[in-house]
């Protein structure tokens, strides 16, 4: 005797396209928020020359998409060759007595960038290399991660700088201690570097943190 055909009613055929709907909702959900999920980078940097550069003061031109992270403002002062930066009263702000400079004043830009994706960290290299538009100079920065541990990693060609005149600092916080770096550590997460100009360089910090 054979055995009839098992016949689904619609209101069961009805229950189980709703739970495929909403699993692929949920699962559509899922993916759209790991797209924000990731490594976050903030920290600073200052691309400046001597006032009487007749190329003019370097500027950072920072995308609109990047514009709600990066706080950029005028410079004015000295950087030390160890990464001590001082800055300058503007002529509209109490002036601290007079005191002898050792360092040669510089004039430019300062960008304090927080919270950068990985992608947009990357995208930093760039900006520093084309804010001194009268000099060739180029400039790559990249994160990578492998497992707990992130690990950054930068060239910079400053050949077309002048050694002495243009300054480049830049420095970068991570998510955790600080492993390892050809940098100056300035804090157990953070790292910096004054690039030289008038020649090619590298620059490399691992941190380590989920």
């Amino acid at each position: 005797m054979s055995t009839p055909p098992l016949r689904r009613s619609p209101a069961r055929l009805a229950a189980v396209a709703g739970s495929a709907l909403l699993l692929v909702a949920l699962l559509s959900g899922c993916l759209t928020r790991s797209e924000t999920v990731g490594d976050r980078f903030s920290g600073e940097i200052i691309v400046a020359t001597s006032p009487d550069n007749s190329a003019g003061i370097p500027r950072l031109d920072i995308p609109q998409s990047m514009a709600s992270h990066i706080y950029v403002s005028d410079f004015t002062g000295t950087i030390s060759d160890t990464g001590s930066v001082t800055t300058q009263k503007t002529d509209n702000e109490s002036q601290a007595p007079a005191q002898p400079q050792k360092l040669p004043t510089k004039v430019g830009t300062r960008a304090t960038y927080n919270a950068l994706t990985a992608g947009q960290f990357g995208q930093l290299g760039d900006i520093i290399a084309a804010s001194f538009t009268s000099a060739n100079a180029a400039m790559g920065l990249a994160t990578t991660r492998s497992g707990d541990a992130v690990r950054m990693t930068g060239t910079a060609d400053f050949s077309g700088l002048v050694e002495g005149r243009d300054v480049v600092y830049f420095s970068v916080t991570f998510g955790g201690d600080i492993g390892g770096t050809n940098g100056i550590e300035t804090g157990d997460n953070s790292v910096s570097w004054v690039i030289p100009a008038g020649k090619s360089s590298d620059l490399s910090a691992d941190a380590r943190y989920p």
